[in-house]
């Protein structure tokens, strides 16, 4: 469809208007999004229509983006034409990996005048990070722009999307599919180092060599690395946008720094081997200093190109001729002990460089098949690692491996033995509490219970004695008796250890629920499903019911309901009530007088590690969910 209406928009009278009512699921866009791109920080948002945009230079085929865009500011322009009959919202996600997103809209008769920034439209969770939410009336065209930066790394892809609402879960769930295959591989070597960083240790205390500890640091770092690159992988989160830019580099670096140290120590090459010794002390100066240099790029500075020119074109190949120095020098002599260490390193060097070169230079090793584990870079850095691990452990198969297996079992052994004590510990401590919890509710009834009663029984024989004479504090010392009872039950309830079940639970609100609506024009049903048998602490059954419970006083004054349906179950391990009614929902104007009580229902499942949401829909619906 062509600007058929629109006849005074120059600025966008070369787009193709994407009709949204058409999409299904998702849509990818290529040819109907225009892109510029300016330096950071130089355009204000007013001037952001007045930018020259050109056709986007990417395809379905070709998400590719140029290392000099990495530096700049981003900005897209599309435009959207909804021929239904009834408002149609969508996900909008710039790229897969981006951040300080800015959406705006404009009427395309008007862009200048109409041209507003649109406010942040999708909570802040880590799921949907980077996706905002479209609106477009019925019958309307609106015009977008979009502003965001990528991330300083070799991960960023052009891939713009519109997503339905209801597809938006699942689009999430397929853009972090992993690779079966190279996932499976990464855990494997990641559990290999982990097994590496147990037997440093071991040695370490069987012979008190420093050695071992950097060995571990070492493997630790490799681990960690690869582990992180599999289980990070695809997640919109602050912790995984710093490890692609900077932090997964600086794991790798810190790992090649602890192993120059343990090959030093290893060696004793300050005494056998001085010249190698001079040359790794140098080494590790030298990659402290590049490393220095790369973080205060980094972080004072907004430049990609150098950190990518430093990266792969200085450090990694400063890291290759550490290698090969070592590797000439290891094969010159005699010795058995280096030449084990040389052909470890001459396995992860020759993948390490293949590795980088498929990244460099964009190889493919399967042609036919992209997204083959042997087109992947990093998995022939794990192969170089794994090999570098074999010929390490077979250096040291001949260095008192019977006692070292015994001083593993030894030091599993008085582990376990801690552990264990350190478990009946907690338990002794875990039934002190509890039977002092039970302690303090028996007293709370057998003492305050009692005097409350008495106060509401007193109150109630002097209102039946005055029954001529009517005073408001009689009748105010009644209420306030009866509802300090039923708050000190409910205290009472929660402490007692007894009740740390999900089934008290369930059952102390079924209970308060029926009888709270007793006698009220208000029908109550509760339908219970899938109850299993866990315990659940005295804090998180008085959060839950005190939610539950503002939930029915909030129904009772404000909904002017006749039916509540209140659905508990457990599904996944986790707790869903579901608390709805068929009264007039909640509109602004109520969220504005009564947010307290909805504030503290929020609170409340938070303190818990719980969830709490309301919908509209023929009523209102609240959620409590936790996961048990």
């Amino acid at each position: 469809m062509l600007w058929a209406q629109t006849d005074s928009l120059d600025e966008v009278k070369d787009s193709t208007i994407i009709d949204i009512a058409k999409i299904r699921f998702q849509k990818t866009l290529s040819k109907e999004i225009f892109f510029t791109a300016s330096s950071p920080h130089q355009v204000r948002d007013a001037q952001i229509p007045s930018l020259h945009f050109e056709p986007a230079p990417f395809s379905k085929n070709n998400t590719s983006v140029s290392p000099s865009f990495i530096e700049k500011d981003i900005y897209f322009r599309f435009a959207l034409f909804n021929s239904a009959d009834s408002a149609v919202r969508l996900y909008f996600m710039p790229s897969r990996f981006c951040k300080n997103v800015s959406l705006f809209e404009a009427s395309p008769q008007n862009i200048a005048q109409t041209f507003r920034r649109i406010p942040d439209s999708v909570l802040l969770t880590d799921e949907f990070a980077g996706y905002k939410i479209l609106s477009i009336p019925p019958k309307d065209t609106l015009v977008y722009f979009t502003r965001f930066n990528f991330l300083r790394t070799n991960v960023n892809s052009l891939s713009p999307r519109l997503i339905e609402i209801d597809y938006g879960p699942q689009s999430i769930k397929e853009m972090k599919s992993r690779d079966p295959m190279l996932d499976m591989v990464t855990y494997l070597v990641s559990g290999i180092l982990l097994l590496m960083i147990f037997y440093s240790l071991a040695a370490y205390v069987q012979y008190l060599n420093m050695e071992f500890i950097y060995y571990s640091v070492y493997a630790f770092c490799s681990g960690l690395l690869l582990f992180s690159k599999s289980y990070l992988n695809m997640d919109h989160t602050a912790l995984h946008f710093f490890y692609e830019e900077y932090l997964d580099f600086m794991i790798l670096c810190t790992g090649v720094f602890f192993y120059l140290i343990f090959v030093r120590k290893f060696l004793n090459s300050k005494i056998q081997y001085p010249r190698l010794d001079k040359f790794l002390k140098i080494a590790k100066i030298v990659l402290v200093a590049l490393l220095t240099i790369f973080s205060a790029i980094y972080f004072l500075t907004d430049k990609y190109v150098v950190l990518l020119i430093l990266e792969n074109y200085v450090i990694k190949v400063f890291l290759c001729l550490i290698g090969i120095v070592f590797i000439v020098y290891s094969m010159r002599r005699k010795s058995t002990l280096l030449k084990y260490l040389a052909a470890g390193n001459i396995s992860l060097v020759f993948f390490s460089i293949l590795s980088l070169a498929i990244i460099v230079f964009d190889w493919t090793i399967v042609p036919d098949n992209r997204q083959s584990v042997w087109n992947r870079p990093l998995f022939y850095y794990e192969l170089g690692i794994v090999l570098e691990l074999v010929f390490f452990l077979a250096g040291l198969a001949y260095k008192n491996r019977r006692d070292i297996i015994e001083s593993v079992k030894e030091r599993e052994r008085f582990k376990l033995e801690n552990e264990r004590k350190e478990f009946e510990k907690q338990m002794a401590v875990m039934a002190a509490q509890q039977d002092e919890r039970n302690r303090i509710s028996a007293d709370m009834h057998d003492e305050l219970g009692s005097g409350v009663t008495a106060i509401r029984l007193m109150s109630e024989i002097v209102k039946t004695k005055m029954k001529q004479t009517s005073l408001p504090e009689i009748e105010k010392i009644s209420n306030s008796a009866n509802d300090l009872l039923g708050k000190m039950n409910t205290i009472i309830w929660t402490m007692k250890s007894s009740n740390d079940t999900l089934e008290s639970l369930i059952a102390y609100i079924r209970a308060h629920a029926i009888e709270y609506f007793d006698s009220t024009p208000i029908d109550c049903s509760v339908h219970v499903t899938d109850v299993p048998d866990v315990e659940m602490s005295g804090e998180k059954r008085r959060n839950i019911f005190l939610g539950v419970k503002e939930a029915l006083n909030n129904i009772m004054k404000h909904s002017q309901a006749t039916k509540v349906k209140i659905n508990i179950m457990v599904v996944d391990d986790k707790l869903t009530i579901k608390i709805a009614d068929n009264g007039v929902g909640i509109d602004t104007e109520k969220l504005r007088r009564f947010g307290n009580g909805l504030n503290n229902m929020k609170r409340r499942m938070q303190n818990i590690q719980g969830e709490f949401r309301i919908e509209t829909s023929d009523g209102t619906i609240l959620y409590f969910e936790l996961p048990v």
